[in-house]
């Protein structure tokens, strides 16, 4: 196994460098880039920031990672992440190499992930060597990998429609009851919003939370349209 040093930022904000095994239990999800972040795979791009549901601060080098942090912040079992908070440095061939694998996220059952957009082209001998190296690292640190495709078409368009009811607001338990009942069985969404007796743009804010939350459930192959079917 080659020496392989994370570069990241403590508890106290301040930048440290660790071997991979130390890097076990070390709270990445919560921590913010080591240095300034750099636009996706070395080239230019959009740098920009997701505010995530926990209300934490993701950032993503790339459009395509930031339609990736959606899901991510959408998906059950992942609880807290972070965008590039370590940086891998490593020796191979007499060259040195550094990278950021996309992100670290904490299992919704506390054990860690690193998440890595694919590239959109072909992966050439580079891609390898950096997914090789992550490997080597999460076998120290007891992570797992997982690649992650950037999510496209009508699933893209109902997770960035969603996404804009996913912080938390004031409950209102006996009218969000009353939106879950009128979806006790399969129906089209405006049919059940006009059915639940709770005013109509109350019971779309609801509708759209819980579907958020998972909820409420739909067909992710079809737009999230008034005629879409919606089911508790």
């Amino acid at each position: 196994m080659r020496d392989i040093v994370g570069w990241h930022l403590d508890e106290h904000g301040e930048l440290t460098s660790s071997r991979a095994a130390d890097l076990a239990g070390v709270a990445l999800e919560e921590r913010q880039p080591p240095t300034d972040p750099v636009a996706y795979h070395d080239r230019q791009g959009i740098i920009t920031a997701w505010p995530s549901s926990s209300r934490s601060r993701v950032v993503c080098g790339s459009l395509r990672r930031l339609r990736v942090a959606v899901e991510l912040d959408f998906t059950a079992g992942i609880g807290q992440f972070s965008g590039e908070p370590v940086e891998l440095h490593w020796l191979q061939g007499g060259e040195r190499h550094r990278w950021r694998p996309d992100f670290i996220a904490r299992t919704r059952d506390g054990s860690r992930c690193a998440v890595v957009v694919p590239p959109e082209r072909r992966s050439g001998p580079q891609w390898q060597e950096r997914l090789a190296a992550l490997h080597e690292v999460a076998q120290a640190a007891d992570w797992t990998v997982r690649l992650w495709p950037v999510p496209r078409g009508t699933r893209l368009a109902n997770l960035m429609w969603l996404s804009d009811y996913r912080f938390p607001a004031q409950r209102e338990r006996e009218r969000e009851r009353a939106v879950l009942d009128a979806f006790r069985r399969r129906r089209p969404l405006y049919e059940g919003i006009a059915a639940c007796g709770v005013p109509q743009l109350v019971a779309l804010d609801l509708a759209y939370r819980l579907m958020w939350q998972q909820r409420l459930r739909f067909d992710w192959t079809r737009p999230l349209l008034a005629d879409a079917l919606v089911w508790a």
